[in-house]
């Protein structure tokens, strides 16, 4: 089933290659025609891949800043974002999502762009019925229904990630941005998150450490055994918060009922707030321990000091394109040799058994730096 998915999207893909680079292609004025964009990010891709998006999505903002900007998204992590004007939230099944995106053509875009590459995008694209089509409509390489600036652009599986976006403000000839969007929240929002957080009641003395233990992808997650041995050395000095979705529910029960056991007082969070109240909760927070997953992508958003255990996918194809010294990380291939990652791999590496290979002892030593330092 798996071969056949695969056979059938790169199909699809060579029509829609195959289409762009014999359309005709008008020479047109960017600011003239483009007075309304939709950018699309919707799954096959994560809450990290549009965070990884967002400094295109600032491009986007500087490069026509007396358009309209839409974000189509199934991603709801922003109430408010300046770089663009509305967020049109969609949810569903493909069936649904199109359907969706075929009552958003009332809209009337002049510019449609898909942002990363993933043929369903496409579809919704042309149910869409944008005038001017943009992005990664088949492939890997950059495609349009006009002239671009620069022609030619592709992403490399071996560039980081918001490369995938960044290369089509290239094709547009518009100047790239860096850094991630901050989201702004809502009074109501920031009132609600601030009371739960005086809630929990935590030692004032202490710095607040925030621990997500789940990730979905088994390779990139690291023994939740291994948390619970750090956990044992580190209490006395952090407040420790347990955090993440409902997908790591039973995992950050284990923990707390593990740590009970050994007389250990932790607060566990898991799915006690809706993603973007966890997204706001990172402000309270003076140090992310992390999985390469979404809670990872918030705190890099939020400017939340991070400590990253990566694997098997490189951390420099993941971390901010601006890399400061509060966010740091601990890949696996240091310790282990590993099959690399790339962009068609599987997810799950049953060999790798998690990160098991990343010692206790060193991820304490990143932690403790950071205590005395403030930084890595």
């Amino acid at each position: 089933m798996r071969l056949i998915k695969r056979i059938l999207i790169k199909s699809t893909e060579a029509l829609f290659q195959a289409y762009y680079s014999v359309v005709p292609k008008k020479d047109i004025d960017y600011q003239k025609e483009f007075k309304k964009i939709a950018l699309i990010c919707t799954k096959p891709y994560g809450l990290g891949d549009l965070i990884m998006d967002t400094p295109f999505i600032s491009s986007v903002r500087q490069g026509f800043p007396n358009s309209e900007i839409h974000l189509i998204t199934d991603k709801d992590i922003f109430e408010k974002l300046k770089e663009v004007d509305k967020i049109k939230l969609v949810k569903g099944s493909y069936l649904s999502m199109n359907k969706q995106f075929k009552e958003l053509s009332e809209e009337n875009y002049d510019l449609g762009i898909v942002m990363n590459r993933a043929i369903n995008q496409t579809l919704y694209l042309n149910s869409l019925k944008p005038r001017f089509k943009l992005g990664y409509l088949g492939g890997y390489s950059v495609l349009s229904n006009f002239t671009l600036k620069k022609k030619g652009s592709k992403f490399d599986k071996k560039e980081h990630f918001s490369n995938m976006a960044l290369n089509i403000a290239d094709a547009l000839g518009i100047e790239r941005k860096t850094d991630s969007i901050k989201p702004i929240y809502s009074a109501k929002t920031k009132t609600k998150v601030k009371k739960y957080f005086e809630s929990l009641k935590l030692d004032k003395k202490k710095k607040n450490l925030c621990i997500n233990p789940f990730v979905l992808w088994e390779s990139r997650r690291w023994s939740e055994n291994k948390y619970i041995e750090l956990i044992k050395q580190i209490h006395k000095e952090w407040n420790i918060i347990l955090y993440g979705g409902k997908d790591g529910l039973d995992i950050c029960k284990y923990i707390e009922q593990e740590c009970s056991k050994n007389k250990i007082r932790l607060v566990n969070t898991c799915y006690k707030l809706n993603t973007k109240e966890a997204v706001e909760f990172l402000r309270y927070v003076d140090l992310l321990l992390t999985s390469d997953a979404g809670p990872m992508h918030f705190a890099f958003m939020m400017k939340c000091p991070t400590l990253a255990i990566f694997g098997p996918v490189d951390p420099k194809l993941r971390l901010p394109l601006k890399t400061k010294r509060i966010f740091d990380y601990i890949w696996y291939a240091d310790y282990s040799k590993i099959s690399q990652y790339n962009y068609e791999s599987k997810h799950i590496d049953k060999k790798m058994n998690g990160l098991l290979a990343i010692p206790v002892e060193d991820v304490k030593k990143k932690i403790d730096t950071f205590s005395k330092k403030g930084a890595f």
